[in-house]
């Protein structure tokens, strides 16, 4: 059963990255802080530096032998369904290709990850 104190960890790890999101949004769509050149390298720093050292801080930290192995399976098995439905849309369709697969496929599978996984 989900208590009180499990809603409060979620909230807790998601939130601060929720909210750095919104801010990040309204200082460019609502109050004209960033432009689009700045934008542009703010985008890249994250690309390059943030997400790869975040990455790697995360998985140097983690140890495998205490993870829960049905959380494993259960990731790894939605990457595999997602996997062979898109392979299967890009053999079968007329629409499918191989780079829609691949853009579709790290669309639908990486960002839960970033944005979720790291933070929990």
């Amino acid at each position: 059963m989900i208590t009180g104190k499990d809603m409060y960890d979620v909230l807790s790890a998601m939130v601060p990255l929720y909210v750095a999101m919104m801010l990040g949004y309204g200082s460019v769509r609502w109050w004209g802080i960033f432009s689009a050149v700045q934008c542009s390298g703010i985008n890249r720093f994250v690309a390059v530096f943030a997400v790869p050292l975040l990455s790697f801080s995360f998985i140097s930290r983690n140890n495998p032998f205490k993870m829960d192995g049905k959380f494993i399976l259960a990731d790894s098995a939605s990457k595999v369904i997602v996997l062979t439905l898109l392979a299967c849309w890009a053999k079968l369709s007329r629409y499918g290709s191989l780079d829609w697969m691949i853009t579709l496929f790290s669309l639908s599978t990486l960002p839960n990850t970033l944005v979720m996984g790291i933070p929990l």
